[in-house]
């Protein structure tokens, strides 16, 4: 009987503390998540995919 070949991905979570978050999403709840979103997809999402190619 042969054993399938175990697949293994390396992978890093991402935890962010947001000074004041509480208090932004009391003030401008929709507001607040579009900025988060922005800065998600300006600064963190390129950085990602530039390392991701690394591994492949």
């Amino acid at each position: 009987m042969s054993l399938a070949r175990e697949q293994r991905k390396l992978a890093a979570i991402v935890a962010a503390d947001v000074v004041g978050y509480s208090r932004l999403m009391g003030r401008d709840e929709s507001g607040t998540l579009a900025r988060l979103l922005k800065n998600r997809s300006e600064r963190l999402e390129p950085v990602l995919a530039r390392h991701q190619s690394i591994g492949h």
